[in-house]
């Protein structure tokens, strides 16, 4: 079997494998041929040895898939062989030929969804409506500061942030990708190349306008965004983009009694209400398109060292896929 294996930690090492072992199945499993392999950041954290959900190596790459299910066990009761599925692999192998994974981990795709937008949306919605509903708990008229707004997550945070009746403020570090996020409904991108966002925010907004922080960045830039949070607002970490958040975390939270959330969309329970509920929202919000995807570029495996340094590049808005079959 073919697949993406990334031999050790510390570069960008990849290479096509033909000699995998063909998974088999436990009776919670189901096997999947995967057509779209969907990259994200942190497989390229997986090379680079910063995944902070270690896996050890030789790594079979890839956490995100979509495809068709060829063995699913004849008393399997949600699945049959046939089914179109996406899903999130928290022991990696999706960017192989076929995986096998646990039931719990894959969704059936409704018939006008195709394989490109299961793959293209499992990671990235699925993230993008917990942050803001399950931790963020946004209502209508929050004030929500999105950084990396322009990435796959932003464009989906921006969409499903308006569907709730928030006003979305965003900011991009490369110039050019305010674009797509403006056409999301953004009501104000500001390219931090170009412009300090703490002064053109206060500037439209008054002090102290933000009620919801989503942050994939970290650093410097979290930390200056905490002077932006009103009293009792809700700061949302799902990534360290420019390095982990400083050492004075505890003192920027206590200054105005904020809370602080991480979340890794692994850790949530596929069996839960929450999750279901997610699913079906986006789903159909895909179906009546008025949630929509961008996809960046898609890839053959044999071109996968391209697909890892465009996503290294900075300069993808949207998503991008490997196909794999």
């Amino acid at each position: 079997m073919k697949g993406i294996l990334i031999e050790n930690a510390g570069e960008l090492q990849r290479r096509i494998a033909s000699d995998l072992p063909k998974p088999t199945r436990t009776t919670s499993q189901v096997v999947v041929e995967v057509h779209y392999g969907g990259l994200n950041y942190a497989d390229l954290m997986m090379c680079n040895g910063t995944y902070p959900h270690p896996k050890g190596y030789p790594l079979a790459a890839g956490i995100e898939l979509s495809g068709v299910i060829v063995d699913c066990g004849n008393s399997n009761a949600n699945f049959n062989v046939g089914d179109r599925v996406a899903g999130f692999s928290e022991n990696a192998g999706a960017f192989s030929e076929y995986i096998s994974i646990g039931e719990n981990s894959v969704v059936k795709l409704k018939d006008d969804i195709s394989l490109e937008e299961g793959a293209a949306y499992f990671v990235q919605t699925t993230t993008a409506y917990h942050l803001l509903k399950t931790i963020g708990q946004v209502k209508k008229n929050d004030i929500v500061l999105i950084h990396a707004i322009g990435g796959g997550v932003g464009l989906n945070l921006t969409q499903i942030a308006k569907h709730f009746g928030a006003t979305v403020i965003g900011t991009v570090g490369t110039t050019g990708k305010e674009i797509k996020a403006y056409d999301c409904g953004a009501d104000l991108v500001i390219d931090r190349s170009k412009h300090n966002f703490i002064d053109e925010i206060e500037t439209r907004y008054g002090k102290n306008p933000i009620s919801l922080l989503i942050d994939s960045t970290g650093a410097q830039i979290l930390d200056d965004s905490f002077q932006l949070m009103e009293n009792l607002g809700h700061v949302v970490s799902y990534g360290e983009a420019s390095g982990k958040p400083y050492e004075n975390l505890w003192s920027q939270l206590v200054k105005k009694s904020l809370t602080f959330s991480r979340l890794h969309i692994g850790h949530i329970d596929p069996c839960s209400k929450g999750w279901k509920e997610a699913q079906n929202f986006i789903q159909e919000k895909l179906v009546t398109e008025e949630l929509k995807l961008y996809i960046d570029s898609i890839y053959d495996m044999n071109e996968c060292h391209l697909a890892y340094e465009k996503l290294e590049s900075r300069t993808v808005s949207g998503k991008v896929l490997i196909k794999i079959k």
